[in-house]
C-alpha cells in the first residue's frame, strides 16, 4: 500500500520535462528465512542529448529483524558515441546507522567487443553483516565478445568486506544460438576465494567454484519479450562437491501509446550447499 501511495504521488506531480517516473517493487525468501521487501520510487529527465539525471527514494523491509532501511540517492546516465557510463550514489539508513552506497560503470565498444569496469559498495544484508554494520566494496573489470549467433563473456573482480575480509572472484560465460526462434545454450562459471574464510556473518568459504550448463530463450513478439533460462551443474566449497541449480524468467511489455510500460522477473537459485534464494520483482515506467 505504501508504495502504490508513493508512485501514484510522483506520478501526480510530474511535470512536461520529466522524462520517466518509474516504481519496483521486489521480494526475495531464502532458506535462512531471510524475508527482503523493496520498495523504490523513481524519477529521470533528460538534461541534454548524451546526459540523464535521476533521484530515487527506497524503503527495504527486513522481516526477521523487523527492521527497515531507507535510502536516498542521485543517479546519471551518460552516452557519447561508443562510450556509455552510469551511476548511482546514495545514503542509506539502517538500525540508526547511515551508510554511503551505490555504484559507477563505465564501458566501452569496439565491434563486436565491450569492455567495462566498475565499482560498486553495497551493505550485507545477512542477519549478522546487518547486526554488525557491514558494507562490502567491489571493482570489476569485464570484457565481452557477442555476435549475432554467439558470445563469450568474462568478469574480473575484487570485493573488500569492512570485517577485512578480501574476495577474489572470476566468472566466465559462453553462448550459443542454437535456431532462430531465439532458443540458445550456454556454458557459465564462476570461482572466487577469501581471505578470512567462515566469518560468519556471510558465507565465505575459503574457495567456492561452480560451473553450469543452462538452455534458454529469449522472443519478442508484438504482446513483448518473454525470457527464460535453466541452468544444471555442480558447486564446489572447500573440496565437497554438490549439485546447484538456477531458473529465471522474465517478461517485458511493449511501450503503450502514452508512455506506460511495465516488466516482472522471477529467479530461483540454488547457489550453496543446502542453501536456495527465490525473488520476485515487478517494475513500472511511465515516459513522457
Amino acid at each position: 500500500m505504501r508504495a502504490a501511495c508513493l508512485i501514484a504521488l510522483l506520478l501526480a506531480t510530474a511535470t512536461a520535462q520529466a522524462r520517466t517516473l518509474g516504481g519496483d517493487l521486489l521480494f526475495s525468501t531464502d532458506t535462512d528465512d531471510n524475508d527482503i521487501r523493496r520498495t523504490t520510487v523513481n524519477g529521470w529527465e533528460a538534461v541534454s542529448e548524451q546526459l540523464d539525471l535521476g533521484a530515487s527514494l527506497n524503503r527495504t523491509e527486513f522481516a526477521a529483524l523487523g527492521r527497515h532501511a531507507r535510502r536516498v540517492g542521485v543517479q546519471y546516465d551518460f552516452h557519447a558515441g561508443a562510450l556509455l557510463s552510469r551511476g548511482d550514489l546514495g545514503v542509506e539508513r539502517l538500525a540508526g546507522r547511515e551508510y554511503v552506497s551505490g555504484n559507477l560503470m563505465v564501458e566501452t565498444y569496439r565491434g563486436e567487443w565491450t569492455f567495462g569496469a566498475g565499482l560498486e559498495r553495497a551493505l550485507v544484508d545477512s542477519e549478522r553483516g546487518i547486526a554488525l554494520g557491514l558494507a562490502a566494496t567491489t571493482a570489476y573489470l569485464m570484457a565481452d565478445w557477442s555476435s549475432a549467433t554467439r558470445g563469450a563473456a568474462v568478469v574480473l573482480g575484487r570485493t573488500a568486506y569492512s570485517d577485512d575480509n578480501d574476495r577474489n572472484r572470476l566468472r566466465a560465460r559462453l553462448w550459443q544460438s542454437v535456431c532462430d526462434c531465439g532458443v540458445y545454450v550456454q556454458l557459465a562459471a564462476e570461482t572466487y576465494s577469501n581471505s578470512r574464510p567462515y566469518t560468519g556473518s556471510y558465507f565465505s568459504p575459503d574457495r567456492y567454484t561452480r560451473a553450469l550448463a543452462g538452455v534458454g530463450v529469449r522472443e519478442r513478439t508484438s504482446a513483448g519479450t518473454f525470457a527464460a533460462r535453466a541452468e544444471y551443474g555442480v558447486q564446489r566449497v572447500d573440496g565437497e562437491q554438490q549439485p546447484s541449480h538456477t531458473l529465471t524468467a522474465s517478461f517485458e511489455s511493449p511501450r503503450s501509446a502514452d508512455g506506460w510500460q511495465w516488466s516482472a522477473e522471477l529467479v530461483h537459485d540454488r547457489k550453496q550447499p543446502g542453501y536456495t534464494y527465490s525473488q520476485a520483482q515487478l517494475r513500472l515506467i511511465k515516459r513522457f
